[in-house]
């Protein structure tokens, strides 16, 4: 239930970003089939819409965020922390793709995407691979610079 209302946040922003870009019908089609090879978002995975998502941000879709109540409480996992988790798995993963980390993230979470996790989920992806860098003899207090 919660990946379906996930992905139609998704497919709903895909819709508002065609209608924001200014993309014909035929335009949005070719952006879908050129990004994934499907012509419709209700046959893509979020793997996939994500992917869509990303391309229409590159033709310059901008995402506004509505402030709110839980934004205050910390509700969103941080850019910092993001960066942070995604320095960690570059160095400890063996698989280092986008799709492994989203799955690990999936995995501690139940988030489908790192965009809905929150900041208390963050912290417990932070914590596991904090303890695979340990078990792996990394130091994860180490900065490079040292």
């Amino acid at each position: 239930m919660k990946s379906k209302t996930e992905r139609s946040k998704i497919i709903q922003l895909i819709h508002i970003a065609k209608s924001q870009i200014g993309l014909s019908d035929e335009d949005y089609r070719a952006v879908l089939e050129s990004t994934t090879k499907k012509t419709s978002c209700s046959d893509m995975s979020l793997f996939e819409l994500d992917k869509t998502l990303e391309a229409m941000k590159r033709l310059g879709f901008k995402v506004k965020k509505l402030e709110t109540k839980e934004d205050e409480l910390g509700w969103d996992a941080s850019r910092e922390q993001m960066d942070y988790i995604k320095g960690m798995w570059e160095l400890v993963a063996r698989n280092k793709s986008d799709k492994a980390l989203y799955s690990f993230i999936r995995r501690i979470t139940g988030a489908a995407h790192p965009r809905f996790m929150t900041a208390r989920n963050s912290q417990k992806v932070i914590t596991a691979l904090r303890k695979m860098m340990a078990d792996a003899g990394l130091n994860p207090d180490r900065k490079e610079t040292e």
